[in-house]
């Protein structure tokens, strides 16, 4: 037989095998030959009798946090169904995860057939090449505030221009998701509340009331009448501005410590501060002479700074735009005086007479010499990337001064009747361009002064121009300032303008009379936000904060906003982040003439324009 052969031991053929024998125990107890087992078990009982606690508080911990973070959501989730704005969660793939029950009433759908699907399937075709993109990006600052606008799919087939307010909380573990909050553009809003008024009335770097308050204080001293002399002190501060935020305000902090009791500062346009003197003309020039000695004295990273001043009266007999008018007059004369002048009104209007009596006599045959013309500036749809108006604009080039400012020429018009003359032309002109463009569903806006409107020529204009032109009323908008809608005859020829189909705008809101009561009784169509609001908007917050209300105010009163001024792509692009939808500036295009306009090369430059500032 053959022999088996004998087991091998399994560590003789691996070497490196080790065999390990359970210890042998002595009555169930450790001792001396149990191969150390007491002194590997002890320590081993130590360290359980250490670490043992540690978890436990470990796990409690643990336990409390996941408790929280249940609550937590659950919280959430409460806010959102409860919210009165409609509210949709999207995750990292842009699909529906959650559709607060006020969607219904936006959409006419049921939110909870929207849970899963692609937001891409809801969206304009047109409007997701821009949406998509901006909503996949991840917001540089978690929970940071951003603002779009698409046309979204309703129940019934069709669209509706829906505004969200986008936070982005996907890195956020209690959410992890996009939560937007929806609002319809055509919605009733309620009306405006105190803090957005505020808000308009404030300047956002200094502090200070802004030109808006400023104007407000102008016509409450002139109802006064002269029972107390007030006087008007406009002060220049040369690099100021573009010294930065910190600057300013130690300029704002110096002024304020050298004002008597009874003095009011302000701030004005292109970085100017502006002083109510307690007093007559003498005491506003003691006072501006003190500002402008302080302020040379003041140190800064780019050197110690230099101001001029202007002053003038204020009287029963000026109104408020006439008292700005003449200290900007002053002020103009004391900068070319060089720094730390000080210059009166008055004076500076002696000399410049001359000018002015030789630009007021010319301009009267200006019309007849052919010397006048339009040019136009085209305002953008961001939302529908195209121009929708042009605003028409009036230039006059002098045979021998050249071409002569709008700022200049058009004060001068508006003191005279030759204001309606020149305005019932600059009508028919702009009508009749903007009816022959070929192929072309412009809509052209047109300033009308105080005079036209008070004459009660102005409906009578407006359908002679449209008549003449075949342009319909509906392509025409009527643009007039603040200031005309306390005239109570106003509201008479704006409501049968309307009646007839022709929109009216609001300019430079912002920078007038700013009566809330006004806007929210009057016959108006859409406001135009005056470009002194985008004043270093790219690096200023509270800069971009006063945009976003005036967007918000103008929204709550079912206004359209139009911003004016928009001069780089920075702007561009941070006004369309927050949703304002009609913007007008240099970043489009500069006022073109009426050539350029009717051969629709202005549409590469809009194109071009709106390539650079999309997000």
């Amino acid at each position: 037989m053959r022999q088996r052969p004998a087991a091998r031991d399994p560590a003789a053929a691996h070497p490196r095998w080790v065999t390990v024998r359970a210890p042998r125990l002595r009555n169930g107890a450790g001792g001396p030959d149990d191969d150390g087992v007491t002194t590997a078990v002890v320590p081993g009982l130590l360290c359980l009798a250490v670490v043992g606690p540690v978890l436990w508080v470990l796990w409690r911990r643990q336990a409390r946090l996941a408790a929280a973070l249940r609550t937590s959501r659950a919280q959430f989730t409460a806010l959102v169904r409860s919210s009165p704005d409609p509210v949709v969660l999207l995750d990292d793939a842009l699909h529906v995860t959650y559709a607060s029950p006020a969607v219904a009433d936006l959409l006419g759908l049921d939110p909870a057939e929207l849970t899963g699907l692609p937001l891409a399937h809801a969206v304009h075709p047109e409007d997701r090449r821009v949406l998509l993109p901006a909503l996949r990006n991840r917001a540089g600052d978690q929970g940071e505030l951003a603002v779009r606008t698409a046309r979204v799919r309703t129940g019934d087939g069709g669209w509706r221009l829906v505004q969200a307010t986008v936070r982005d909380l996907r890195a956020d573990p209690e959410v992890g998701a996009l939560v937007l909050s929806c609002a319809d553009l055509t919605a009733d809003r309620e009306g405006p509340d105190a803090e957005l008024l505020e808000l308009a009335l404030t300047d956002p770097v200094t502090g200070l009331p802004n030109r808006s308050a400023l104007v407000h204080r102008l016509a409450a001293v002139q109802r006064q009448g002269p029972a107390r002399a007030t006087a008007l002190v406009l002060l220049s501060v040369d690099g100021a501005a573009a010294a930065g935020t910190t600057v300013l305000r130690a300029v704002t902090s110096r002024l304020a410590r050298e004002l008597r009791g009874e003095d009011w500062l302000a701030r004005g346009t292109d970085g100017d501060f502006v002083v109510l003197v307690d007093g007559g003309l003498a005491d506003a020039e003691v006072v501006a002479a003190r500002l402008v000695a302080t302020l040379g004295r003041l140190a800064t990273p780019a050197g110690r700074l230099t101001a001029s001043a202007g002053v003038t009266g204020l009287g029963a007999d000026v109104d408020p735009a006439e008292a700005l008018r003449r200290a900007d007059l002053a002020l103009r004369s004391a900068r070319a005086a060089g720094p730390g002048s000080v210059h009166r009104a008055d004076d500076a209007l002696r000399s410049a007479a001359g000018r002015r009596s030789a630009l007021s006599t010319d301009l009267a045959g200006a019309l007849a010499r052919d010397e006048l013309r339009l040019v136009f500036q085209p305002v953008v749809d961001v939302v529908l990337d195209r121009a929708v108006t042009v605003e028409a604009l009036l230039r006059w080039r002098h045979p021998e001064l050249g071409d002569v400012s709008p700022q200049e020429f058009v004060p001068l018009a508006e003191e005279s009747p030759l204001i309606t003359e020149l305005s019932r032309w600059v009508l028919r002109e702009a009508c009749a361009t903007v009816a022959g463009l070929p192929g072309e569903q412009l809509a052209v806006a047109v300033n009308v002064s105080a005079r036209h409107v008070g004459s009660g020529e102005l409906v009578a204009d407006v359908v002679a121009a449209l008549g003449a032109s075949g342009l319909p009323a509906s392509r025409l908008v009527v643009e007039l300032t603040e200031s005309m809608l306390l005239d109570g005859h106003v509201a008479g020829e704006l409501e049968t303008l309307r009646g007839l189909g022709v929109r009216i705008a609001v300019d430079d809101f912002g920078t007038g009379w700013s009566s809330l009561a006004y806007l929210a009784g009057m016959p108006v169509d859409l406001l135009k936000m005056d470009q002194h609001f985008l004043a270093d908007v790219e690096h200023d917050p509270q800069r971009r904060a006063l945009c976003r209300g005036v967007l918000q105010l103008g929204t709550s009163l079912g206004l359209p906003v139009v911003v004016e001024g928009v001069t780089t792509h920075g702007q561009l692009a941070l006004l369309r982040e927050m949703g304002h939808r009609y913007l007008q500036g240099y970043a489009f295009a500069r006022p073109l003439e009426a050539g350029q306009l009717a051969d629709g090369g202005w549409r590469t430059a809009v194109a071009a324009g709106l390539a650079v500032g999309t997000p």
